[in-house]
């Protein structure tokens, strides 16, 4: 009894899927500082921006947990999260993840503007309530998802600057793009898995990965040509080291995509796209923060 009392705040922690909401959390900062370099940090802003986002998505998390359960306690990379493990139960995880929701929305809305909180609300919306309940009626999810992946930037650029300016729509479209190929990496590796869990992905549907390969050459070309486009408003001499570095990681990310694309090379390199794909967006966006501000 004391090991498992032991392990429930652990479990908590868990709930509110920690790496995601870092991420949302990251990207939520890189818009802010993105957007109008120039204009000076107001730390009642940024803390309420990183707190609320951070709040935000763990409470996504934890309701996504809630609402997949039973899908979870069928896969064998989920089996053993805290609520099919027994450690949270269903109803405790569900007030626990609405209660930081409600926290982290109401934390961005009063504590930077009207604007994000909006933002931070409808992000959390289009993903538990238009992403979350598709994932098991098409595989159309994977662009619905990416929706709620994209808005933390401007949630950022509106919590600066009141509205939403050139650079944070291009983050948006950044984030936009880049999730399918990340995604799609991840469908090849896990495919057993998700049918286990009923859920309709591409690879479910298509167990070749063919169309897995597909959607991610689809949406790694855009991607490019978005951190191109970043380049070319913001910096257009091409020396900044921002131009350099996300060159050279979209080029090592576009190699590994068009091996994926080899029915013989697919499953070999999907692990090592999906790493690729984790590593490209915090040292690009961190590459371009830096560059912006100094």
């Amino acid at each position: 009894m004391s090991e498992r009392a032991g392990s429930v705040p652990a479990a908590y922690w868990e709930l509110t899927k920690p790496r995601l909401s870092f991420l949302s959390v990251l990207t939520s900062l890189a818009g802010y500082f993105c957007s109008a370099p120039a204009q000076p940090t107001d730390a009642k802003v940024l803390v309420s921006l990183a707190l609320g986002t951070a709040l935000a998505a763990g409470g996504c998390g934890a309701v996504n947990m809630w609402w997949e359960s039973d899908a979870d306690a069928k896969m064998e990379r989920t089996r053993n999260r805290p609520i099919p493990a027994g450690i949270v139960r269903p109803g405790a995880a569900l007030l626990f993840g609405m209660a930081l929701l409600t926290a982290g929305v109401t934390l961005v809305w009063l504590g930077a503007n009207p604007l994000a909180g909006a933002l931070t609300a409808a992000t959390a919306f289009s993903y538990l309530f238009l992403y979350t309940p598709l994932k098991t009626l098409t595989s159309w999810c994977t662009l619905v998802g990416s929706l709620p992946g994209a808005i933390p930037p401007i949630i950022g650029t509106a919590a600066k600057i009141g509205d939403i300016d050139r650079m944070g729509w291009l983050l948006f479209a950044l984030l936009f793009f880049w999730q399918v190929p990340h995604f799609m990496a991840l469908a090849v590796m896990c495919r057993e898995d998700y049918a286990r869990g009923g859920f309709k992905v591409a690879t479910v549907d298509d167990p070749s990965g063919r169309s897995a390969s597909i959607w991610a050459m689809a949406f790694i070309l855009p991607m490019i040509f978005v951190a191109g486009a970043i380049a070319t408003n913001f910096f257009p001499n091409w020396t900044s080291p921002y131009v350099w570095v996300s060159f050279l990681a979209g080029a090592w990310f576009f190699k590994l995509t068009l091996e994926f694309a080899l029915p013989q090379r697919r499953a070999a390199v999907a692990k090592p796209l999906f790493i690729a794909s984790i590593l490209y967006l915090p040292v690009v966006l961190l590459t371009l923060t830096l560059n912006r501000l100094f």
